[in-house]
């Protein structure tokens, strides 16, 4: 993974950039990343970076108190907003093995993202089962300052966790980030 400090661009030579180098890097301190510090100014829609069969990145997301850095192979970027208002999602996709690796990554997030452990307990029982299965685990908020939901899915064994790093900001907001602490989820609308 190369070393730097410059911050990743979406255009479409930042993303063959993040392609060829294996490494994007979001300044996400002040939790937001607006399209113009992300050379997307004035468009509506973000970029979707590689994809399931595509090679691991490792994104590192800046957060208010830490940096925290997870090797995915797809990174997405959603706006709801006008083309001028900034994103309020960065998505990314981790893939596994086997459930016990998800699980025990699941488990980690309890930690690393501020994740509830009776919403992590409930995954592990409903996902025990031979069929296909998918839930919103839970949402968290941890040292990193960043609010983050994590989606667990399991298609043909295979488990699947989609994290959402939230960058509204009525998430944000003293209320919203206690409810979130206290239960997990994410329902204050502010």
């Amino acid at each position: 993974m190369p070393s730097t400090t410059e911050f990743a661009q979406l255009t479409p030579a930042g993303i063959e950039r993040i392609k060829q180098t294996g490494h994007a890097r979001f300044d996400l301190r002040n939790r937001e990343l607006t399209k113009a510090a992300a050379g997307m100014e004035g468009q509506a829609m973000g970029p979707i970076i590689g994809g399931p069969d595509q090679p691991m990145i490792t994104l590192e997301l800046l957060g208010p108190n830490r940096t925290e850095t997870v090797e995915t192979n797809t990174i997405g970027f959603v706006s709801t907003g006008s083309a001028g208002a900034p994103y309020d999602e960065i998505v990314f996709f981790r893939p596994f093995d086997t459930a016990q690796q998800a699980n025990d990554e699941l488990r980690e997030g309890i930690t690393r993202w501020g994740f509830n452990a009776g919403k992590i307990e409930l995954w592990e029982q409903n996902s025990r089962g031979e069929s296909d299965y998918q839930q919103v685990v839970s949402s968290g908020i941890g040292p990193s300052g960043l609010v983050v939901t994590v989606e667990a899915y399991l298609k043909r064994g295979k488990p699947l966790l989609r994290y959402m790093v939230h960058l509204e900001p009525h998430l944000y907001a003293p209320q919203a980030l206690e409810d979130i602490r206290t239960t997990g989820i994410t329902t204050y609308t502010g």
